[in-house]
This record gives C-alpha cells, structure tokens and sequence, in this order.
C-alpha cells in the first residue's frame, strides 16, 4: 500500500515539501555520519556537510535495509539520524524512536518527521479507498515530544506544514504552498506534517567519539557481536 501511494503526485510533492523545510530548520551539522530511515524510501536531506550519508528503509532497492525497532549500529556512534515517518508505521513506534536515540552520539541531532493525526490527513485516512492520505498509526506531537524526554532529548525546534488537505496538494500544488505561508505565519494548529528537531542531553558527560571498525568500501559504524557469555581459557 505505501509503495503505491509513494508513487502518487501529491506524495511527490509533499516530499517537494519536507525537503524545503528541513533545509530551512536544520542547523550546519559537522562530524562524520548521517542516517536517513525512511517508510517510503526517501532521501529528503539533500545537502549536508556531514562526510557519510547513508539512507536506510525496508525497501529492496534501499541503500541499506534495516529493522527500524533494532537497528544494526553501536551505541553513540552517529551524528544525526533522521526519522522519515517510520513512527507512523510501526507497531512497536517507542521502540523504533528508542532505537534512533540510542545510536546518536551525545550533543547529536535526532530529526523526526511525522503525519500530525489532528489534522485534514488525519482525517483524510479515515475516508477508506477514498482516501489521498496513506493509512497508518500517526503519533501526535505531544507523545512524542514526551517520549523525547524520558530519552535525554531537548527538543531545539517544531514545525509544522502541509495544512492544506491531500486533495488540494494534489490539484493544487502551487496554491497549497501559498497557503501553508500563510497559516503559519498566522501561527494556527492543524499542520498536516510536523517536523521535529532534537538534540542528545548526556549530564555530566564530555561527547567522546568511539573507534571506528575499518570496513571495505565506505566505513560505517556497525554493532560488533557481544563477548558476554563467551567462556575465557584459562592460562
């Protein structure tokens, strides 16, 4: 169902979108890695300084393919993963998110991007095989932003866009725009996406980036199989 409505114009667009916004909010990142997870398999963070960009999903023809709610990376160990409305897909969403915060490295960045169940899309999925909006389990701003606290979050910035229903970004893609200007400057509820961005907390800590395991190709800062358990030989 969602490699369906992927392909539709207004998906396009929207996508059109979240790229512009993020751009727009996040800061200039420094360091090594950046991960994208995406429940559609879109990369909408086009331009960073970071030196690795990877970009992961469940799709086949994904960059790398991963579980969202056990992901293959060691603790701490990359600068800004981005959450492309994979909480609105899962069952397990608090895990998922648990997941992304426990590989971001202490004072990095955690980007959640989300479909706002309040909204004209909230209640567009609603509507069956009349629907524009892709079904699934949408997580309202206030969990989550309660969720990023029990994790050691600080929530830096929210936004929010797409307050034009799916029908009219799908006709009218240029009107949408104008008026998603307008009632945000207006500051209204109701944004059909909102955009989070987070930052890692770790109190009384200094940020020590961990040694990296050399690997062919590109490198990435995957888990390494756990010694417990493993008998020592005596000497």
């Amino acid at each position: 169902m969602l490699g369906l409505w992927r392909q539709q114009k207004h998906a396009q667009n929207l996508w059109l979108n979240e790229k512009e916004e993020l751009e727009r909010i996040m800061p200039d990142l420094y360091g090594h890695y950046l991960l994208q997870c995406s429940a559609f398999n879109q990369s909408i963070v086009t331009s960073t300084s970071l030196k690795y960009h990877f970009c992961a999903s469940h799709y086949p023809d994904s960059q790398l393919i991963v579980d969202y709610d056990a992901l293959p990376f060691r603790d701490n160990s990359l600068d800004c993963v981005v959450g492309h409305h994979i909480l609105d897909y899962q069952a397990a969403a608090h895990q998922c998110l648990r997941e992304a915060a426990r590989i971001v490295v202490p004072n990095g960045y955690l980007v959640i991007v989300g479909f706002n169940p309040y909204s004209s899309w909230g209640l567009s999925r609603l509507l069956g095989r009349y629907s524009l909006a892709p079904k699934g389990n949408y997580i309202s701003r206030s969990r989550l932003l309660d969720w990023l606290a029990l994790l050691g979050f600080r929530v830096e910035q929210v936004s929010g866009l797409q307050y034009a229903p799916p029908m009219l970004l799908k006709y009218f893609p240029r009107f949408s725009k104008q008026l998603d200007r307008v009632l945000r400057y207006i500051g209204l509820p109701g944004a059909g996406v909102y955009v989070l961005l987070a930052r890692k907390l770790v109190a009384g800590r200094t940020p020590i980036r961990p040694q990296w395991r050399a690997l062919g190709g590109r490198r990435i800062p995957v888990a390494t199989p756990s010694t417990r358990g493993s008998s020592v030989p005596s000497r």
